[in-house]
């Protein structure tokens, strides 16, 4: 019996690893282009980033709902469910792309001071590098907020690279760390 949960409890970890490794490099690609081409409209940011923001919520919610009782994934749901409603909105009102994109990264970094906090219990050092990008997701979410609307495919740009550099860090170092749920 435990074999069993041991193996769906290594896929599922597998599986959302990947896919936020994926949505990472997806980030830092836009975020290079939306920094280096300032004059993309913000009706296809708002498009992509509703797309990208809907997708994060699938992925959240796909977490939840494949637990299997782990701790690390119970706030998921709540965080998928802001995700895909952030992100649908953000499919239709281009005009708000800013408030979108700051409640998004303030979502992300309280996930990743939830999973901070989950390493913490465990006593894992990493805990503490988890929780401080977390709120440094915080605080691009507030920048976000402030900044004039002439500039914010620039500043899109450059919040979407350091988000999608830090995932990519904080997930490279979940699944070297976490190396017993590896399949």
């Amino acid at each position: 019996m435990f074999e069993k949960i041991l193996g769906e409890v290594k896929g599922i970890f597998n599986t959302v690893t990947l896919i936020e490794m994926g949505l990472s490099i997806v980030y830092i690609i836009l975020g290079l282009i939306f920094f280096t081409n300032s004059s993309i409209s913000t009706m296809v940011i708002s498009i992509l980033a509703g797309l990208l923001l809907i997708s994060s919520g699938c992925t959240s919610i796909f977490a939840y709902f494949k637990r299997n009782k782990i701790d690390l994934f119970n706030n998921d749901l709540i965080f998928g469910i802001l995700l895909l409603i952030i992100g649908v909105v953000s499919l239709f009102t281009g005009n708000i792309l800013k408030i979108m994109l700051g409640i998004y990264f303030i979502i992300s970094g309280g996930q990743r001071i939830n999973y901070g906090i989950f390493l913490k219990k465990f006593k894992e050092s990493s805990w503490i590098i988890t929780t401080g990008l977390g709120v440094m997701f915080i605080v691009l979410g507030i920048i976000c907020f402030f900044t004039s609307s002439e500039n914010v495919i620039a500043v899109t740009g450059i919040c979407l690279f350091g988000y999608g550099l830090m995932n990519l860090v904080i997930t490279i170092l979940l699944r070297r760390r976490a190396k017993h749920f590896i399949a």
